[in-house]
């Protein structure tokens, strides 16, 4: 999603028809709108996925499930230390205003599903310059309730034939057929995370930079012009 503005597009018109529907004029999406979103891609995760849980399992009744399974307490300090604490970041506001086709798509997202999912009430979310913190301390509140209810939502719509219940810690045997000769992949996801959010407020801004420097450039070129001949008469 991160790499094509037209999918950020797409996710925050499904969170929109689906939360907001007097936002769009599209209807919640289904297995139409969701092959052109996820058409070339094999899998989807994380989040705005997971919000779609209900609707993906409809569309796609031939698709496996995998419902990772984690100890709570690690994955609610990851999720505050990611998630949470890179949409409180006080250059959201800022890049929001200056990337419409990025981030501005990301912090609307984010405030959709924290006021949604999450059961945020605080009207003052990522988009905020300030008196936004309720926001951020209500959702952190409301996480780990909201995460065990994910859980239980998924293993209910999902047919018992097609879920697998997966623990990082058993590696490879479960999710494959042959196993790779290659070692399970274990990494710092939180730190990675961290880097990935503000990797995409600095290319943001970089954009930004460009589109405004591509308009004001000629500009003032264009000023510079006349000055100069008006200055030769």
């Amino acid at each position: 999603m991160a790499q094509n503005t037209l999918d950020m597009a797409m996710w925050t018109d499904a969170l929109r028809a689906k939360f907001a529907p007097e936002t769009t004029t599209s209807s919640p999406y289904t297995r139409a709108e969701f092959d052109q979103l996820l058409g070339s891609w094999s899998a989807c995760v994380d989040q705005p996925a997971f919000v779609f849980a209900e609707e993906l399992i409809l569309a796609y009744p031939e698709a496996k499930i995998i419902l990772v399974e984690r100890d709570e307490e690690k994955w609610y300090k990851s999720f505050s230390e990611t998630v949470i604490a890179g949409s409180a970041s006080p250059a959201i506001p800022y890049a929001a205003v200056l990337s419409p086709e990025f981030l501005r798509q990301y912090a609307m997202q984010t405030d959709l599903m924290a006021w949604h999912v999450f059961g945020v009430t605080y009207p003052h979310g990522t988009r905020a310059f300030w008196d936004n913190g309720h926001f951020f301390d209500q959702w952190r509140e409301n996480a780990r309730a909201t995460y065990r209810q994910h859980y239980e939502n998924v293993k209910r719509l999902a047919p018992e034939d097609k879920l697998l219940m997966f623990d990082l810690e058993h590696g490879w045997e479960p999710l494959c057929k042959e196993v790779p000769n290659v070692p399970f992949p274990r990494v710092n996801e939180t730190k990675i995370v961290q880097e990935k959010i503000q990797l995409y407020i600095a290319k943001s801004l970089r954009r930004a930079a460009v589109r405004i420097g591509s308009k004001v450039i000629p500009a003032l070129v264009t000023l510079m012009a006349v000055g100069w001949y008006w200055s030769r008469r």
